[in-house]
């Protein structure tokens, strides 16, 4: 969605409006007009294409939060709204300058494209920010938030890439995550006509947390907004390179910052442990009993929704 929002300089802005004008207008009123208009319609471009924050979900709002900063975006889309108003209103202030002939059309409209420009360097800077902010914007998931979502989590290489791909039967789509070199993975279960979203978070649900930076830690703070439920999976193999006790740590950690249903596998494991659910993703053995796990948490949560 972010892809839409134009680039605009500050000077692109100026040439394009001063252009048209000179292209187009038959005298220095229609001049005056024309230029406003188009400085006006290019910045009104930018505003409109952000999405509203009012029809964002949560999970999208706090990454933008992270990336840019929403308060910084919303300011500086508010210079933008001010500049386009502004220009206007010396629109209509020349327009009647020029009809009361106080002064030479020529002198007026010279003077107005001055204060365009005038007005629109004001916003140079603000301008220079939303460009900033859309390439960093333009990396960020595309990933349903009205899709039920399981979210996979563990320590490296206990296999949540073979569980994703053994669940939703496909290689997952790789998305961009910002807080990651690794990105995030996504895929679908399909569950009659409806899509469970799985989503394998390489380099955020795999470590304690007190070796994370803040900005991982935000992150984390946002997939709690996506997470229906937390798929963690144990190595008990032991062949990931982490203790049984590192893993059971970690998922103690998770369990405190998300408040939703876990299912805890035992990945790699050949024979039955515990009241876990045993899996061996790379053998494709016993995933029929995590997929019925997941559809069960999903139906249960469906029954949940108010009719």
């Amino acid at each position: 969605m972010f892809k839409e929002i134009p680039p605009y300089t500050h000077e692109e802005i100026i040439d394009i409006a001063f252009r048209k004008a000179s292209k187009k207008g038959r005298n220095e009123r229609e001049k005056v007009v024309l230029a406003a208009d188009t400085i006006s319609s290019l910045l009104e471009k930018i505003i409109k294409r952000h999405p509203s924050f009012e029809h964002m979900n949560q999970f999208q709002r706090e990454l933008i939060d992270i990336m840019v900063g929403e308060d910084a975006l919303r300011h500086n889309l508010g210079a933008i709204q001010w500049a386009a108003r502004t220009v206007q209103k010396l629109k209509r202030e020349y327009v009647r300058r020029i009809r009361n002939r106080k002064d030479s059309a020529l002198t007026m409209q010279k003077q107005c494209f001055a204060r365009y420009v005038s007005v629109i360097d004001q916003v140079a800077e603000n301008l220079t920010f939303l460009r900033e902010a859309r390439l960093k914007l333009i990396t960020l998931p595309s990933v349903n938030q009205d899709l039920f979502t399981v979210v996979l989590a563990g320590c490296p290489n206990v296999g949540k890439t073979s569980v994703l791909k053994a669940l939703t039967g496909s290689d997952p789509d790789i998305q961009s995550y910002p807080f990651t070199t690794q990105g995030i993975n996504v895929g679908h279960m399909v569950h009659g006509v409806r899509k469970i979203q799985v989503i394998d978070t390489p380099g955020l649900l795999d470590r304690p947390f007190q070796k994370r930076n803040w900005i991982e830690k935000q992150a984390i703070s946002a997939l709690r907004h996506l997470a229906d439920s937390i798929v963690y999976i144990f190595d008990v193999s032991l062949s990931c390179g982490y203790s049984l006790q590192e893993q059971e740590n970690l998922l103690r950690e998770l369990e405190s910052v998300f408040s939703v249903p876990f299912i805890i596998v035992n990945n790699k494991c050949d024979l039955k442990r515990g009241d876990h659910v045993n899996i061996s993703a790379e053998k494709m053995e016993r995933i029929e009993y995590l997929h019925e796990h997941i559809i069960s948490l999903y139906e249960h949560a469906l029954k949940s929704i108010p009719q």
